[in-house]
């Protein structure tokens, strides 16, 4: 089954109430792993995320073929942007392309849409498997947005969604948490004054982006929202204390 919603919760438990685990974007599959009324657990193959979601936020959809690399798109009526939208997708949301044509793609719906296709600037999107180099400038990109703690969708984030999201334009699929994604097998950097653009910084329980030897992008409920700010400032917020537990490069 695939998410046929720009996003979904998925939750700790069968209900509305429970914690946001992470969330789930348009056109990725998931796998059903146990059914309660109108809740599945499933898990996730983009990661192997487990949790929560509504039967209803589910359907059938042809195989992906290409990925949102755009903050934000929106679904075109035609290929005519004064014909109004259908709806929007997010950073990382996954569409079946029928054809693309004069800055335009046609993508396939799910099954039983009101709509059997509808339309997408194609410069906001690759095929999945296509590397974009600077993957760093996918994180920049969502300077500014708000921090959500569970976020995966590009209307709010947390930090190591932010990393997954714009490592995965990169053309790798990483685990959905810090914890794991500092687990990794990338180079170990000892020495923190070489530090450059790509650098993934771990702290407990938190990871930022290098975007110099300098500056640093995090999604940060200090801030409330994705920030590129001075790697120093962030330690100083800590009592002075170096809190870094692993650099890492993932260029």
């Amino acid at each position: 089954m695939r998410v046929i919603k720009p996003s979904i919760p998925m939750r700790s438990e069968p209900k509305q109430t429970a914690e946001l685990e992470t969330e789930c974007l348009f056109g990725e599959t998931l796998t059903i792993l146990e059914k309660h009324f109108d809740w599945y657990r499933c898990k996730l193959l983009t990661d192997n995320y487990i949790g929560w979601v509504q039967k209803r936020n589910l359907g059938k959809m042809l195989k992906s073929t290409h990925r949102v690399i755009s903050k934000r798109t929106f679904l075109y009526k035609d290929n005519d942007v004064k014909l109004g939208c259908i709806n929007h997708l997010p950073l990382g949301s996954q569409v079946s392309v029928k054809r693309i044509y004069k800055g335009w793609a046609k993508i396939h719906l799910f099954e039983n849409s009101i709509y059997e296709y509808a339309y997408i600037p194609s410069n906001h999107i690759i095929k999945i498997g296509k590397k974009i180099s600077d993957w760093v400038s996918i994180a920049e990109k969502m300077i500014g947005t708000p921090y959500v703690w569970g976020g995966r969708n590009s209307m709010g984030l947390d930090c190591s969604a932010l990393l997954q999201l714009s490592y995965q334009t990169y053309g790798e699929n990483i685990p959905r948490n810090s914890i794991d994604q500092s687990l990794l097998n990338k180079e170990l950097i000892k020495d923190k004054n070489s530090l450059k653009r790509g650098f993934a910084v771990f702290w407990k329980g938190h990871v930022g982006i290098m975007a110099d030897k300098i500056n640093c992008i995090h999604a940060n409920a200090f801030h409330m929202e994705i920030t590129k700010e001075p790697l120093l400032d962030i330690i100083s917020r800590t009592n002075g204390d170096d809190p870094i537990i692993k650099i890492m490069n993932f260029n």
